[in-house]
């Protein structure tokens, strides 16, 4: 007997490294990046409709309920692929900030896929999964399986890191803070476009980064991010605050497109509320801010 519905959380994420390497010939850029999964996020239930539609709702009004959502273009993707004529009621509890770089959207698809699949009694394996979810966007197949992960590719390619490499992320303390403004996806890579060759970075050296930090253990030597310097020249808060933040020794990075960033809290150094206090006091009271946890 199938379940009539199921819920289940939608982490966000941040990349410790983004490395953008150039135009690929399908119109996006190759990258390389190591992504992990936050214990911060949003909450999606997923029920079987008994009418010949999808439908989502959200708690968030700014939220865009209709077909331009990820969650329907799921539905409509999964149903297309499983040949299953089965239609579904979403709820979205929503506290991941949109358009921040830190994947909501494409943890809500793929959230999506995997509860319509659990509800139908898995008619779908994880590769079939991952090749819908790789349809939808290119953060997307990372939320399938949404461990401690290099992306490659356009960000369809995910090979989950090395499991004495992933137990030095996980647990590790971060906290998220994203100022009131937000970075369209798509303008930051035109910037990367105009400004080639300088703001992008050959995969060998960003293979360089990996395994230094393979060998070393040290996230210090992960921490980078393509688009910072570039997204920083028009929103100046950006780099006005990262860089008091690093002459306080507080390893802090820009998480994907921006705008939110995350500082790493160390067991010695600026405490989370002196963190909280130098990001309010340079990005006002308007400050979105959370810790979490690397999951």
């Amino acid at each position: 007997m199938t379940q009539d519905f199921i819920e289940l959380d939608s982490p966000a994420k941040v990349n410790l490294m983004l490395s953008v390497h150039g135009p690929r010939d399908d119109g996006f850029h190759a990258l390389t990046s190591l992504v992990v999964a936050l214990d911060f996020g949003d909450r999606l239930k997923i029920e079987i409709a008994s009418d010949q539609a999808d439908a989502l709702s959200c708690s968030d009004p700014a939220v865009p309920v209709g077909m331009s959502n990820l969650v329907l273009k799921a539905a409509a993707a999964f149903r297309a692929f499983s040949a299953k004529a089965v239609y579904f009621k979403f709820y979205l509890e929503k506290h991941i900030p949109m358009g921040a770089g830190l994947g909501g959207g494409s943890s809500n698809a793929s959230t999506a896929l995997l509860g319509m699949n659990a509800l139908l009694g898995a008619p779908l394996n994880q590769r079939e999964l991952m090749e819908i979810a790789a349809q939808l966007g290119s953060d997307c197949p990372f939320f399938i399986d949404p461990r401690p992960s290099i992306m490659k590719g356009r960000g369809e390619r995910i090979e989950p890191l090395d499991s004495e490499s992933a137990a030095v992320l996980r647990g590790l303390a971060l906290v998220l803070f994203c100022p009131d403004f937000r970075v369209e996806t798509a303008w930051a890579y035109q910037q990367l476009r105009e400004c080639a060759p300088q703001g992008y970075e050959s995969e060998e050296i960003a293979n360089e980064r990996l395994n230094a930090f393979k060998d070393s253990r040290s996230v210090e030597s992960l921490l980078f991010n393509s688009f910072q310097q570039i997204v920083g020249r028009k929103y100046l808060a950006l780099p006005t605050l990262l860089n008091d933040l690093d002459q306080k020794e507080v390893l802090s990075l820009m998480s994907g497109s921006g705008s939110c960033c995350f500082s790493i809290l160390k067991e010695s150094g600026v405490s989370s509320s002196q963190l909280n206090e130098i990001c309010r006091f340079t990005w006002g009271d308007s400050l979105f801010w959370v810790e979490t946890l690397i999951i």
